[in-house]
């Protein structure tokens, strides 16, 4: 029961040259203890083309994760490195990478091992950058992606899995709260199910190294 947004891309600036590809990735941009871009999933197009740091413009193959960024109008800081001939996002919107941390990007819940300029993206596929303040730790930050269920007879389970590490894990134990009030704790699977009474917006509260989580309404 996941809700779709779209973004629809213009063109502008860096994009202008080259026609944005369309795809049905979503993207969510996390930093500062929130979402900064797509608390809940929104479907963004793909640029063709990308300005790095020194203001030179590169193409991009269609359906990247650097494209999907630059689609956005979102500001970015692309630093260009001619021994990959690849870039690396060290800043998106006012959030800049610190020098022992850097721009990390999920594709699935799992880290992507492909560099930004390079990493396709597929229809089904679920983006989330998240900013590390220091690579060297193994305990966040962290975030939370949230899916909902309609069931049959009215109740709703909700699931949750927790990003920031090599690969998803399923987040038992996180506090669910609907409309701003915490209707209980996930399961041990990840999971609760509860019956809603009227429109709600659920989320998992940030906490500790918990940046943010997704928020779905319904």
């Amino acid at each position: 029961m996941r809700t779709r947004h779209l973004l629809v891309a213009a063109a502008i600036g860096a994009t202008a040259l080259i026609p944005a590809t369309a795809n049905a990735a979503t993207l969510r941009v996390v930093s500062d203890a929130k979402n900064v871009f797509g608390a809940t999933a929104t479907d963004v197009a793909s640029a063709r083309s990308y300005v790095d740091s020194k203001g030179k413009r590169h193409t991009l193959k269609a359906n990247t994760a650097m494209g999907q960024i630059v689609a956005t109008g979102l500001p970015y800081t692309a630093v260009f490195d001619a021994s990959y001939n690849a870039a690396y996002l060290t800043r998106i919107v006012g959030a800049s990478a610190s020098a022992t941390g850097y721009w990390a990007f999920f594709v699935n819940g799992t880290l992507s091992m492909t560099g930004a300029t390079d990493a396709k993206l597929k229809a089904s596929d679920e983006v989330v950058w998240l900013v590390d303040s220091d690579y060297s730790t193994k305990n966040g930050p962290f975030t939370y992606d949230l899916d909902a269920k309609a069931n049959s007879n009215g109740t709703v389970t909700f699931s949750a899995t927790r990003i920031g590490g090599p690969k998803a894990i399923v987040a038992g134990g996180a506090p669910l709260h609907i409309n701003g009030a915490k209707v209980g704790n996930l399961a041990a699977d990840g999971t609760l199910t509860i019956t809603p009474t009227g429109t709600w917006t659920a989320q998992i509260p940030a906490k500790g190294r918990i940046a943010a989580s997704e928020t779905l309404a319904g």
